[in-house]
């Protein structure tokens, strides 16, 4: 292989710098006159929004546990908006579509062409949306961006409103259900209360046995008491009877002689019938204790069965409680414009006089640098042409 020195290339570009020159004028004046005479005037308008965290309000209390509230707070909670999430929805076929209709775009724009259109900026650390638009008429991209955003904002709103009316709709037929269960366990609960010998007739009955069974056992107490006393003083009045003895008694209606036999008498008369009260106590404590033992098995389970159903009385109420509270907080969603409380207009997009493109020196630029690389890759080409052709004569002639 030949060895090129520096020398022979620029020798090379020198012997073609016509060329080149020739080349690099005619690529800039062809750019030029494209750039200054033929290509229209591209304008940039941009309307910018800021998302705030309005839907952050509307996501599921923490506090309100794993119950049915839970589950309604989990069913009705609206889907968290970051700002990707509303960047990707600016450009969605149904905003489009709105777009397109409201300005009778049908000729010019289908969705795909009018999404591509739309070019969409963020800013980092910041919650701001931009909305941009290039084209050669300034006031009809302005109107453009302009209604892409109002209807961006409609979207937003609409879409919040279709999510509540969905679970409205749920809320609304389980609702009924819980109203039906409520109905069927406060009838059960009023036919219970009906019944005779309820939970308060109960427990006065046997208020009244013990009560009954408390003072039948207090006399019985004396009795037994009395009983002893009794025998002690019949046995003196036996061990005295032996003297036929008379005892004077002097009260104040005046004196009495009693003597001891008519004592004794009276003793074991009164002995009787203490013993027959005894007796007799003893089988009445005997009944009212079966009784009230009848009484609190009765009241016990009169008990438990009221108890079952106030808990599913109050259960039916909760339910369908918290299936009224989040109707209507439901129903305050699907009327409000969400929307427009999470998305403002910073700015609107407005007509520029200062086209963005074509940019004509940077392309005249361009066109320069490309035309120096074409010529001189041209004059490289011709000069090896004519040395390669020299050679094939020189080794013919040979």
């Amino acid at each position: 292989m030949e060895e090129i020195s520096l020398r022979e290339l620029i020798e090379t570009l020198l012997k073609q710098k016509k060329l080149i020159i020739g080349i690099t004028m005619i690529a800039v004046l062809t750019t030029g006159l494209f750039s200054f005479f033929m290509l229209e005037p591209v304008y940039e308008t941009r309307m910018v929004l800021m998302a705030s965290n309005f839907t952050e309000r509307l996501q599921p209390n923490q506090l309100s546990g794993n119950g049915v509230e839970g589950m309604l707070e989990s069913l009705s909670q609206y889907p968290a908006m970051t700002l990707d999430t509303y960047r990707q929805q600016v450009t969605a076929p149904r905003v489009m579509r709105a777009t397109i209709e409201e300005l009778g775009l049908e000729e010019d724009y289908d969705v795909e062409r009018l999404a591509r259109a739309i070019s969409l900026e963020t800013l980092q650390n910041t919650n701001l949306i931009t909305i941009k638009m290039q084209h050669g008429d300034p006031e009809k991209a302005a109107l453009i961006v302009n209604t892409v955003g109002e209807k961006f904002v409609e979207f937003v709103s609409e879409k919040a409103q279709e999510h509540a009316s969905q679970s409205s709709q749920y809320v609304v037929s389980q609702m009924e259900v819980e109203e039906a269960q409520l109905d069927d366990a406060l009838v059960e609960l009023r036919e219970f209360l009906s019944q005779p010998r309820g939970v308060s007739e109960l427990q006065m009955e046997l208020d009244a046995r013990l009560s009954q069974a408390t003072s039948f056992k207090t006399q019985l107490t004396d009795l037994e008491i009395r009983e002893p006393a009794l025998q002690s003083a019949i046995q003196v009045a036996q061990a005295e009877g032996n003297t036929n003895s008379q005892i004077m008694i002097n009260d104040n209606a005046g004196s009495q002689q009693i003597t001891l036999e008519s004592t004794e008498t009276l003793l074991k008369i009164e002995l009787a019938e203490v013993q027959s009260n005894i007796q007799s106590f003893r089988t009445q404590i005997t009944e009212i204790q079966d009784e009230i033992e009848e009484l609190q098995v009765e009241l016990q389970d009169k008990k438990h069965q009221e108890r079952l159903i106030n808990q599913r009385v109050n259960i039916a109420e909760n339910n369908y409680d918290a299936f009224v509270k989040k109707y209507e907080e439901l129903r305050v969603a699907e009327s409000s414009q969400i929307g427009d409380a999470s998305i403002t207009v910073i700015s609107r997009a407005f007509p520029t006089t200062t086209p963005i493109g074509p940019r004509k020196t940077l392309n005249v630029a361009i066109a320069g640098v490309l035309g120096v690389m074409i010529g001189v890759f041209a004059a490289f080409f011709i000069e090896y042409w004519k040395t390669s052709g020299k050679e094939q004569e020189a080794l013919e002639i040979k």
